[in-house]
């Protein structure tokens, strides 16, 4: 199934929430129990805060099989999710309690009338690549967002090569060095100025974070491009893989990121142009264009 296609019939439902964001208990309850109203088989259990890095927690126990997962949180907490849900290629949809996301579909008062449309029938599934990172010979982890090889220590900076299909692209001493897709491209690639790319395009960006004496330009390779980053002999450094997995990177290590062959999955129930919409108000340009709009009219 691929961007654009219907969701499809939901045999078995999952409900998932943050167990510490006023609410979301609460709400993913009230949840629970329409899919539970609507004959679907269900379930419903708390996100655990560290992940399927401290082991099986009760999601990854619960969502083999599931259909659809409902995700009580936020942004971050549909982040973690994607994590588990790409695994197993389970749809998410996404409610979030408080600010402006760009991952959650719904809001909290939203989400029950929304539900009840999906659970009919509706919706439109959004894939979201996803980045694959190996350390060594390690086994890889997959990030929606990004993937950063940062400073092991703070005050100082980390040294790092980039190479591209096997081209020295650039040598950074760095605060870090950020290595996102188009989903992370709203994220922290976002805060230092990266460029911003359609939530479905299947791009990796580049960039740098502080550079000491170099250019910090970020740039958008390829489709399928292939990114080493080889932290230089004298330096430690740890990679953070989606903002919850952090993992140390010895003095002359090597990590390889690629497109990763899993795929995150979101239920939508707007248009495609919704994301702009998101993105306008996220970042404030309506209201700029508002004050513009009075100050012609004065």
């Amino acid at each position: 199934m691929s961007t654009g296609d219907a969701l499809g019939g939901i045999a078995r439902c999952g409900v998932c929430y943050h167990p510490d964001v006023h609410g979301a208990r609460a709400l993913a309850e009230r949840l629970h129990a329409q899919v539970v109203k609507a004959g679907i088989e269900s379930w419903s259990a708390p996100l655990e805060r560290d992940g399927p890095a401290g082991g099986e927690g009760p999601v990854d126990a619960q969502l083999p099989g599931s259909d659809l997962l409902v995700c009580v949180g936020g942004d971050g907490t549909v982040l973690q999710a994607s994590g588990i849900a790409s695994a197993l290629n389970v749809p998410i949809f996404g409610v979030r309690m408080g600010r402006l996301g760009f991952l959650a579909e719904s809001t909290e008062s939203e989400a029950e009338a929304a539900l009840r449309l999906i659970l009919g029938g509706g919706g439109r599934i959004e894939e979201r690549t996803m980045a694959q990172a190996v350390l060594g010979d390690e086994e890889p982890l997959h990030a929606l967002n990004d993937v950063v090889i940062g400073r092991h220590r703070l005050g100082r900076t980390v040294s790092v090569g980039v190479h591209v299909d096997g081209v020295v692209l650039a040598e950074y001493r760095t605060d870090a060095v950020i290595v996102a897709t188009a989903t992370g491209s709203t994220g922290y690639a976002l805060a230092i100025h990266g460029p911003i790319l359609y939530p479905t395009s299947t791009e990796l960006i580049v960039a740098a974070v502080a550079p000491h004496l170099s250019y910090g330009n970020a740039l958008v390779l390829r489709d399928g491009a292939e990114v080493t980053l080889e932290v230089a002999r004298g330096h430690e450094a740890v990679m953070t893989v989606d903002g919850h997995h952090e993992i140390e990177v010895r003095s002359g290590s090597m990590v390889r990121i690629t497109r990763s062959p899993r795929r995150a999955r979101f239920v939508r129930l707007g248009g495609e142009g919704q994301f702009y919409a998101n993105l306008a108000q996220r970042l404030g340009w309506l209201r700029l264009d508002h004050q513009l709009g009075e100050l012609e009219r004065d």
